[in-house]
């Protein structure tokens, strides 16, 4: 376990390059929050209510630095009092597109955590107890995005991201709307 959170910290030492921190953070072209919904499906062919987050992005050069949170079954959890999932991704990518449309890749890294159903058990809600088992892993998570910017500080789209690690690989395709500065207004109208 602290070999993983070891090898966590150093990467995420190295995702962020110097291109990011070389200069002042009055020279970024954007700071967004981007919350997102959607539903979560499963390698192995399940699918579960519906996973909710927020991401951090940072845009400079044409790239991304994000930081992305999701909460798997959270409403689930909050209702039934069900075991669920949570994941923390770092990625980094890069953007096309700066007018109204945007197309957005990134990769990273990621820790998934937090308890699944054991198979068989019944719902609390008969009056029999369920069980559950807690894990901890490390994983890579990829993520393409689609973006319609109607204005400088909002943009609205969809995410398709997948998480492989070694419990359970997911795949989300999540409606995303995007608040801070999405673009530029002196570069809105020219080029790109």
């Amino acid at each position: 376990m602290n070999s993983i959170k070891k090898i966590f910290l150093i990467f995420l030492l190295l995702q962020f390059n110097n291109k990011l921190f070389s200069q002042d953070l009055k020279k970024i072209d954007g700071f967004t929050t981007n919350t997102k919904i959607g539903p979560l499906f499963s390698a192995d062919g399940g699918n579960d209510l519906p996973s909710m987050g927020v991401e951090f992005n940072i845009l400079k050069n044409k790239f991304i630095y994000s930081l992305d949170y999701i909460g798997h079954d959270i409403l689930a959890a909050l209702i039934f009092n069900d075991p669920s999932q949570n994941q923390l991704d770092i990625m980094m990518g890069k953007y096309k597109g700066e007018k109204y449309f945007r197309v957005h890749y990134q990769a990273g890294i990621n820790i998934f955590w937090g308890k699944f159903s054991n198979p068989g058990s019944s719902n609390p809600w008969i009056g029999v107890s369920s069980s559950s088992s807690s894990f901890f892993t490390a994983g890579i998570v990829s993520k393409v995005g689609f973006k319609y910017i109607p204005l400088k500080n909002l943009s609205v789209g969809i995410d398709f991201q997948i998480n492989l690690n070694s419990v359970k690989t997911l795949y989300m395709p999540m409606f995303c709307v995007e608040i801070g500065k999405v673009r530029n207004a002196n570069k809105s109208h020219n080029n790109d």
